[in-house]
């Protein structure tokens, strides 16, 4: 009887065990040597390479999209509209994090303070007003891989999940290819079109730099002409191109824009500006900072001539 009760348990088991659905492989993190901060804390970070998850909500379709190529070498990974905290700007080979002490320092100029618990870290007091968790994927001494800002949003009346993968390698080193492997189930789409959260576009307009203020050495007057010659890029006085980027301010009827390499104010600078500036014909009276260094704060007036 007792023979007969196992057998029958036996087969009960294998047949319940048949119905169970199949799971998904999981990518592994094979360079993975501890998730402790002592690994990550108090080594200069600098950022070798980036890319975004995008899930479809309404499709459930998952695609991978670099941020950078070739000729795109700035970012920001608030993909569905801008924000005014400078960590969500990046920029390969030049962005950096540090952590060390409970301070987190950016671009080796700016600090907020942050804290660390089972794989995570909380960097506090960003611009907004928020904090951003970083959870922490792969690490060894010379490769750090954090996946950064996970958010929802909306473009073009479909809404999104998505969340950034950052590729960090110590300063002074190099890493001919850094990325992990395309996880399973998610499908490598190309190079991320910034313009599809973003219905108005600067290409094809000049502008006039007509005045700034930084506060130390009262009105300058450079007239500098800026040309926007594609969706992402621009030059100054018809000089060699340089990137930009244009998105919405979540909470306010406003544009964040940004100007990579601005040499007329000395640097890379972005600020908020009215949502109708285009149409306006001008900007007025706008605060600009420089977006590695915080500190550095001009009001610049452009007007637009074609």
């Amino acid at each position: 009887m007792r023979g007969s009760s196992f057998i029958f348990i036996v087969i009960c088991l294998i047949i319940l065990n048949s119905c169970f659905k199949e799971e998904l492989p999981q990518p592994s993190n094979d360079n993975t040597t501890s998730l402790e901060p002592g690994v990550v804390e108090g080594v200069n970070w600098v950022l070798a390479d980036a890319r975004v998850y995008v899930l479809n909500l309404q499709s459930n379709s998952h695609n991978v999209y670099d941020y950078f190529d070739a000729s795109i070498q700035t970012a920001n990974t608030h993909i569905t509209g801008g924000t005014i905290n400078l960590i969500d700007s990046i920029r390969q080979n030049y962005t950096s994090w540090k952590f060390q002490n409970n301070i987190f320092t950016l671009n080796n100029s700016t600090s907020y303070a942050y804290e660390y618990s089972f794989g995570f870290y909380k960097v506090y007091g960003l611009e907004d007003g928020s904090a951003r968790p970083i959870e922490v994927k792969t690490v060894t001494k010379d490769l750090l891989v954090v996946n950064f800002h996970n958010a929802y949003g909306s473009i073009n009346g479909e809404n999104y999940n998505y969340y950034t993968e950052l590729t960090f390698i110590p300063q002074g080193s190099s890493c001919s290819n850094c990325k992990l492997s395309v996880p399973y189930g998610w499908v490598y789409s190309g190079v991320w079109n910034a313009n599809t959260s973003n219905p108005t576009t600067l290409e094809g307009t000049r502008w006039i730099v007509k005045r700034y203020n930084n506060g130390l050495s009262g009105n300058v007057y450079p007239n500098d002409t800026l040309d926007f010659i594609s969706q992402n890029q621009y030059t100054i006085n018809s000089g060699t191109s340089r990137n930009y980027s244009l998105s919405n301010v979540v909470g306010n009827n406003m544009k964040s824009l940004s100007l990579y390499s601005f040499t007329t104010l000395g640097g890379d600078y972005g600020g908020q500006v009215q949502a109708t500036f285009i149409d306006d014909w001008a900007i007025n009276n706008s605060k600009f900072q420089d977006l590695f260094n915080v500190n550095n704060t001009v009001t610049l007036w452009m007007i637009r001539v074609d």
